[in-house]
């Protein structure tokens, strides 16, 4: 296993090329139930996810660093030895061919979870999926770290990027609301689980009906791109309606 080498320098410059990266590459970003990243009292946040893109784990962490949480991020093993700089924005790994590994990997992520500024972000799902691809299914991991933990909320996250009027997609992130979970609650692992598939499912379905139904009640803007070609059209044609008149 591979663990997290978080480096502040290294991720205070890694957040505004962030930023630039992602204004270039959509034309918004919403987010729904970002408060409970800094809801009080403080406790550790287990974010699960889906993983509809390859855009996910760069949300996650302009989420983290807007939020002020310490961000950690499960990712495949074979990644972060590829890309070392994902150990210095808090990624650790995960070699599901190895089951010794995986204990480790659940072990540590525990770990983190016992400091209260801790938001660890995992994409249970293990692959890049259709956010509307159903049943939702999980890797059994996040139930193991749930039942390692002494206490944390765990937040379900639905993801979609979705194309209107734009040339480029608006990217949407809905946090439901945390449920705590303590280490001594937890019983069957299967169950758990499952009741988890069930919270992300309900929560990316809401999610795909407010977007196709343009219902923004509750979202606010997180990031705004860059001017499109067609923002800067609809702006001139404006004022040369409007130096007409």
């Amino acid at each position: 296993m591979l663990p997290a080498q978080p480096s502040p320098s290294f991720q205070r410059v890694a957040h505004y090329y962030n930023l630039y990266l992602l204004r270039r590459a959509f034309h918004a970003i919403w987010w729904r139930g970002s408060a409970i990243f800094r809801s009080e009292p403080l406790r550790p946040l287990l974010i699960y996810a889906n993983h509809p893109g390859w855009w996910d784990p760069l949300l996650a962490f302009f989420v983290v660093r807007r939020t002020g949480r310490d961000g950690y991020m499960m990712g495949e093993e074979r990644t972060l030895r590829t890309f070392r700089f994902f150990r210095w924005m808090g990624g650790f790994s995960v070699d599901r061919s190895n089951a010794r590994d995986v204990a480790q990997s659940i072990r540590y992520a525990a770990e983190r979870l016992t400091s209260p500024a801790t938001a660890l972000w995992i994409f249970p799902q293990g692959e890049i999926v259709p956010p509307d691809k159903r049943p939702v299914a999980f890797f059994p991991g996040i139930a193991h770290i749930l039942r390692r933990t002494p206490v944390c909320v765990a937040v379900p996250a639905a993801i979609r990027y979705e194309f209107a009027d734009q040339p480029r997609p608006e990217a949407f992130l809905d946090f439901g609301p945390g449920e705590v979970m303590r280490r001594s609650d937890i019983g069957d692992l299967t169950e758990l689980t499952h009741r988890l598939q069930q919270r992300l499912t309900e929560r990316l379905d809401r999610l795909r009906e407010d977007v196709w139904e343009r219902r923004r009640e509750g979202f606010t803007l997180a990031l705004r791109g860059t001017r499109s070609v067609s923002d800067i059209y609809a702006d001139a044609v404006a004022w040369l309606i409007g130096k007409k008149m």
